[in-house]
């Protein structure tokens, strides 16, 4: 929010509350107070703007570093478990080790095309989470922690198609987009306090529920279109460089379509439809390698991951 904005808002909660105020017994006396009280908190807030410039606190920088991000990451991949609706699976479990295995080729492709400005590998590596979940649902949250479901697993052919997925989710942590939104929150949250020091509690707890709502839209809703594509994009080339068919995350598109493609995953990303399309715009190459060869362990851990096994 501007500074003029946050300026403007702490004198119209001030007007919100005369308004209040002025039906309750003895109201013309706390409608006076709450105006005295809007004055001098805009007041206030006009004094920390100036010297928030002055002090080039506009300029500090709100990133994490890597222990931070891992913390962070823990819990927002907890939350998200959470949401998906079934228990994450024991990582021993056959289906788990598998998704770890697949992952952490994938991961470690994709740290070999690694860009100075993407975020470092996670400091205590990437963490594969199998959530016994019907639907198709995947997510990369921060500090290398990634979710899939059964349901993307079940709705694969391939494991060439699970890679892709992966290597989507793990586009998202290394080119940033799973920390952008968490930084943008925590810069605002930052600023704030700053320039509403000193004023009434009232308002920081306006305020701060406005953060939070902001920090749960950004995770909830994805990473914008730009970054979706972005990470099909990277994706393919991890595949490709994993020795993976460049053409799976596209393959495991374009079959999803209709009441398959609703909500969850696919509502955090532009249509399945798009995404294919700009696939199809890089001319994409087959593997070297046959993916019929990945064929039957592929199966096993299909298998191994329904309920029963």
């Amino acid at each position: 929010m501007s500074r003029v904005g946050l300026t403007a808002l702490a004198a119209a909660l001030g007007l919100l509350a005369c308004a209040q105020l002025r039906q309750l017994p003895g109201g013309r006396e706390l409608e006076e107070y709450a105006k005295r009280e809007a004055q001098r908190s805009g007041e206030q807030v006009s004094r920390n703007l100036v010297h928030m410039v002055q002090s080039g606190e506009f300029s500090k920088s709100a990133a994490f570093d890597m222990e931070q991000e891992f913390w962070l990451g823990r819990s927002v991949a907890a939350d998200v478990v959470a949401r998906l609706g079934g228990p994450a699976l024991p990582p021993t479990s056959p289906a788990s080790r598998y998704l770890r295995d697949v992952g952490t080729v994938v991961a470690f492709s994709a740290a070999e095309l690694r860009r100075p400005d993407d975020r470092p590998y996670p400091l205590k590596g990437y963490r594969f989470i199998l959530v016994d979940a019907p639907h198709v649902n995947a997510t990369g949250c921060p500090g290398g922690f990634v979710a899939v479901t059964s349901g993307t697993l079940a709705a694969a052919r391939s494991e060439d198609e699970v890679a892709a997925v992966l290597a989507h989710e793990i586009a998202h942590v290394q080119l940033g987009h799973a920390m952008s939104p968490v930084e943008a929150a925590r810069q605002q949250e930052h600023l704030t306090a700053e320039a509403l020091r000193g004023t009434n509690p009232a308002i920081h707890a306006f305020f701060g529920t406005v953060v939070t709502a902001g920090t749960d839209f950004a995770l909830d809703k994805g990473y914008g279109k730009s970054n979706e594509l972005a990470a099909d994009a990277f994706a393919a080339r991890v595949l490709a460089r994993a020795g993976y068919d460049s053409r799976a995350l596209s393959a495991f598109l374009s079959r999803l379509s209709g009441p398959a493609a609703q909500g969850g995953f696919f509502q955090r990303h532009p249509p399945a439809a798009e995404r294919v399309a700009a696939l199809g715009k890089l001319g994409l190459a087959a593997p070297a390698a046959d993916p019929a060869m990945r064929l039957p362990r592929f199966q096993r851990a299909l298998a191994s991951a329904r309920p029963g096994h």
